[in-house]
């Protein structure tokens, strides 16, 4: 019943909690939050296609729901570039945008996307994003900075160009037609990106955007320029956010919309984690990130209900609210009815913001999207990352951009399979100063028995990488009788890894010797339990330590003729064993090699050398 009212109610917990010393702080960070919060929102309506009032609603409701059901304290919800950027291309070919059969399909999208994230929060699937790599987020990341810049320059110019197509052929169609450009439309859009680059740099805690909205609307309105051509975004309706069922029929768009709906699911709920746990980094704040994807998708769902469209955790917005001093996500509350106060107040101070203006503050927004620093790093830390990030950066800039989720994450992972179904295995030889175990050099090696390191996993994946290894280490020393295998970096085991066991037991038996572990942890140690193959090779023959499990194979499995013969000395013992004097393995111990092998042993380790 507990967990029931968790996943019901989870904000009754801190709501009983909540307490005055809190509201003052929450109060300041929740308007702040809607300072910045209109003007994103209207602008991130512009990229998605639809009028800006439906922004402004995803900032209300949505917002207030996913504070209430999500776990973090800062994280806020409501439109955010790279989201409505898939939602234009997801709906842009199924109807013109900004029409109203292409707004039931936002909602309805917005509505799908949700039910998807908590399905995916409800059966707890939450681990599966950890595979979508940082390297994908980066790589689609940008790629959808230069779509959005590229898509607001016609805005930014005043040219009037067909919205959709590739990349490539709006490129052509801008470069023709870029001698049309209206100069008072291009003075507003300069004039926003100056004004906010200024504030940036010399009062970076003022509201750089609204201010340079707020000035260009002024322009429009004193100079009468929507007379001379300068596109405004127009009244919005002094109205809360309406109930609104999606007025589309659900059966035959559903599968038109799914592709593009779960991209969104998908981006969303990693853009969500990746920011609540950024901040819980540093507030230390437990995150349960399953009551998270729950909170995103009552948050879609209520978006698709109220006059919304798909939206997810913005960074932007989250950081101001963390770095504002929000305490609880009380502040998110307060955002998100400072907006919907905004609406009713100041809807029709609309009528006079250029287009121009909201396109230029995307044009900031695209350039900060792109992570330079971020993008150098992962390009430097392994063959893998970088190529995870270009492909998903092209596969975003000329493939479907919700496809280009699905190549970076899928991408992704079949790098982290091929990592892991290739683990590294390399001989070793103690180093006789120190002890330690270290690689072996020039070909030196005992000539009776490899010791073997496997660093990652022996699994079903990689059970043939391992056998293939194995049994090669064994045709190229074909009179070697053991092997000893170190275990101490193995994870992960299961029953392909017990048959290559198995086969290499049989194969090192026909020689007359044995197979030995060490460092064979618990869990381990219960699959060779379970599957019987502890009883098959012995329990004497897997030791905790490396040097116990030589010695077991030195009294079980070396004979005295070959170490005789052997030109190395490899262990302490090695010394004492070609002499005979087996005694220092333990009292009372004497060489298992049978007196009539003798000399086919001797001869064999004469005739062959390691490393030779």
């Amino acid at each position: 019943m507990h967990a029931i009212g968790s996943i019901l109610i989870p904000f009754a917990p801190w709501l009983r909690r909540y307490s005055g010393r809190h509201l003052r702080a929450d109060l300041i960070a929740g308007l702040t939050v809607a300072v910045v919060a209109v003007p994103q929102s209207m602008a991130y309506a512009l990229i998605a296609g639809i009028p800006v009032q439906y922004g402004l609603y995803a900032s209300i409701v949505p917002t207030i729901v996913a504070c209430l059901w999500g776990s973090s304290a800062h994280l806020v919800t409501g439109p955010t570039t790279a989201v409505s950027l898939v939602v234009f291309t997801s709906l842009s070919e199924l109807a013109p945008a900004g029409t109203p059969h292409y707004l039931e399909l936002a909602l309805l999208l917005a509505f799908i996307v949700g039910v998807i994230q908590l399905g995916m929060g409800l059966s707890r699937l939450g681990v599966f994003l950890n595979f979508v790599s940082h390297s994908v987020i980066l790589g689609f990341s940008s790629g959808a900075a230069v779509l959005i810049g590229f898509k607001q320059i016609p805005n930014f110019l005043g040219l009037k160009l067909e919205r959709g197509g590739s990349l490539l052929s709006a490129l052509w169609e801008l470069a023709t037609h870029v001698t049309e450009t209206h100069a008072p439309t291009l003075a507003l859009g300069l004039l926003t990106i100056f004004v906010i680059g200024m504030l940036k740099k010399f009062r970076p805690t003022w509201p750089g955007t609204l201010i340079a909205m707020l000035l260009t609307s002024l322009l429009v309105g004193l100079f009468n320029l929507s007379a001379q051509g300068v596109a405004v975004v127009g009244a919005i309706p002094r109205s809360l956010p309406p109930f609104h069922l999606p007025a589309v029929g659900w059966n035959e768009n559903f599968s038109r919309l799914i592709p593009g709906a779960l991209a969104i699911a998908i981006l969303g709920l990693v853009e969500a984690a990746s920011i609540a746990k950024a901040i819980a980094g540093q507030t230390h704040q437990r995150i349960n990130m399953n009551q998270e994807f729950l909170g995103q998708g009552l948050a879609n769902v209520a978006a698709g209900l109220f006059s919304g469209y798909p939206g997810s955790g913005s960074f932007t917005r989250s950081a101001i609210n963390f770095r504002s001093g929000g305490k609880t996500p009380m502040s998110g509350i307060i955002s998100g009815v400072s907006v919907a106060v905004t609406v009713l107040a100041a809807a029709p101070l609309a009528a006079h913001l250029p287009v121009a203006a909201l396109a230029g503050a995307l044009l900031v927004i695209a350039i900060e999207m792109i992570k330079v620093a971020d993008i150098k790093r992962a390009m430097r830390s392994t063959r893998n990352d970088a190529a995870v990030l270009v492909i998903t950066f092209f596969s975003t800039l000329f493939l479907n951009i919700e496809f280009a989720v699905y190549v970076g994450a899928l991408l992704s992972i079949g790098l982290h399979l091929k990592t892991t179904s290739q683990p590294r295995i390399y001989s070793t030889v103690p180093d006789l100063i120190s002890g330690k175990m270290i690689g072996t050099t020039h070909g030196k090696m005992c000539c009776q028995m490899d010791i073997v390191r496997i660093e990652g996993s022996i699994f079903f994946g990689s059970s043939d990488f391992v056998l293939e290894d194995l049994q090669r280490r064994l045709k190229s020393h074909p009179n070697m009788s053991c092997l000893l295998i170190r275990m101490h970096q193995v994870n992960n085991f299961d029953a392909s890894g017990v048959h290559v066991v198995e086969q290499i037991v049989a194969q090192l038996g026909a020689r007359g010797g044995g197979l030995f572990f060490s460092g064979v942890n618990a869990r381990v140690f219960q699959v060779f339990k379970n599957s019987g193959l502890l009883r098959e090779i012995g329990e004497s023959h897997i030791s905790s330590s490396t040097r116990a499990a030589i010695r077991q194979a030195m009294r079980g499995s070396f004979c005295p003729f070959v170490c005789a013969a052997c030109e190395f000395a490899i262990f302490h013992e090695c010394s004492d064993l070609k002499r005979g004097n087996w005694e220092i393995l333990g009292k009372g111990v004497r060489p298992r090699c049978p007196r009539e092998e003798a000399v086919s042993a001797e001869q064999r380790a004469g005739g062959q050398r390691p490393g030779r």
